[in-house]
């Protein structure tokens, strides 16, 4: 017979079993967890929930902005660092698919079917909308004055953001299909196609600087760090391509295909190749700093560790000076991880519409990473024959552009044959173009 002391100890066991269940059914990781780690939940966030707003799909955050997004379209804006939430809005129906959303200093896109919205960036408030012409292919990309919206078929739409809905978008003819989302820095935007162009543009829409081409397609979106961008082919290379003139600074060949952002941050290079293998590359000399192997996607860097997942979903702990791994952490029901290129915190969501954010245990405040701001370089203008780009037709069967400068003006009136045609060489040299 079971007295009542060891019939209360029964039922406290079987409730702290259940708890435990509970908590890793929802896909929360405990501080225990954490703890063995060397790491600490800063905190966690429900925002919507798998019935109401569908699951999470989307996180993207921008200086101190955490951008949670549901496949239903629910948006909301959450401190960072804290975890409170700004503020939650509906962007467009529920039934429609949305885009990855966009943010700058001031205001946030989204393309939800075929409309995209310019909200505010402090409080969700919707600015204007307005119907685009064509179908998105990615999100938008956002620089200080403009958003660019790029469509399947390798037209790229860019709004004043100022001039609100009822204004004639400029529009630039890409070579392929677009369907990784444009990046914005502080001088370009450039957005890549699945025939292996490169577009850096001006950020104002006056019109595109250069475009380059790779062997293979380029399926991933590039990084920026100053005063480079950085970009991956399937054809098994890392490309570093100086901003401002297009210049090919170097090639380093991985071995195997590239399908994963590269992520820049203070001087090292980090890609994940097809097979799983992580480069950490010296971003100046070009050279490896090292590899390790099993790897999905980075996930996020401190000055002493690299965080990964591994292809079966557990996060990895790797040595930062060496890639030596240290530790490995189950993340049992996490769904999607943001890869942060911003700061040391690592940022995790379930289906269940929970976010979670992580820190090391002696990191109480985060680590920034910031490229430095860029020299000022005079762009010259374009030679004569060469135009700019036009404003487009109100009608959405008129996609019709100017050539970007590095383009025959007489091939402006004939798409067919420009996405037929090849690039010239933007190097200096075209022997030494590396692309080539």
């Amino acid at each position: 017979m079971i007295g009542h002391k060891s019939c209360w100890m029964l039922w406290l066991a079987l409730g702290v079993c259940t708890a435990s269940y509970e908590v890793r059914a929802a896909g929360v990781i405990s501080q225990t967890t954490a703890a063995r780690y060397g790491l600490t939940r800063a905190w966690y966030a429900q925002v919507g929930s798998e019935r109401a707003t569908g699951p999470i799909t989307h996180l993207h955050q921008d200086h101190g902005m955490l951008l949670v997004q549901t496949e239903q379209g629910t948006l909301s804006g959450l401190n960072a660092e804290t975890g409170r939430i700004l503020w939650s809005t509906q962007v467009g129906p529920r039934n429609h698919s949305s885009t990855e959303p966009a943010v700058n200093d001031t205001y946030v896109a989204v393309i939800n079917g075929s409309v995209l919205f310019v909200l505010d960036r402090n409080n969700g408030q919707l600015l204007w909308q307005r119907q685009i012409f064509g179908s998105p292919g990615a999100g938008p990309a956002l620089t200080e004055t403009h958003v660019f919206t790029p469509m399947i078929g390798g037209l790229v739409e860019a709004y004043d953001i100022e001039k609100g809905a009822k204004q004639k978008p400029w529009n630039y003819k890409s070579v392929g299909r677009i369907l990784i989302p444009p990046i914005a820095t502080p001088q370009a935007v450039c957005w890549t196609t699945e025939k292996g162009y490169l577009y850096v543009a001006n950020p104002k829409a006056e019109g595109i600087r250069y475009r380059l081409e790779t062997r293979n397609a380029i399926q991933a979106q590039p990084a920026y760090w100053t005063p480079n961008l950085y970009a991956c082919s399937t054809d098994g290379c890392v490309y570093s391509v100086d901003e401002h003139s297009g210049k090919i600074n170097w090639k380093f060949p991985v071995g195997d295909a590239i399908y994963e952002s590269p992520v820049a941050i203070e001087g090292r290079i980090f890609v994940v190749s097809e097979l799983g293998n992580m480069f950490c590359l010296d971003a100046k000399a070009a050279t490896l700093l090292w590899q390790a192997p099993k790897i999905a996607q980075f996930i996020a860097t401190s000055p002493t560790r690299v965080y990964a997942a591994d292809q079966v979903g557990r996060l990895l702990i790797l040595d930062a000076r060496s890639g030596v791994r240290l530790a490995s952490m189950p993340l049992d029901g996490i769904s999607t991880k943001l890869i942060n290129r911003q700061s040391d915190r690592i940022y995790l969501a379930n289906t269940a519409g929970v976010v979670q954010c992580f820190r090391e245990e002696g990191l109480k405040s985060p680590v920034v990473y910031t490229p430095p701001k860029p020299v000022v370089v005079e762009v010259k203008e374009a030679p004569k024959g060469e135009k700019k780009a036009k404003p487009a037709a109100e009608s959405p069967d008129d996609t019709s552009m100017d050539e970007p400068a590095a383009e025959d003006a007489t091939d402006a009136d004939n798409p067919e044959a420009m996405e037929n045609e090849k690039p010239d060489a933007p190097a200096d040299d075209a022997e030494a173009d590396p692309f080539k």
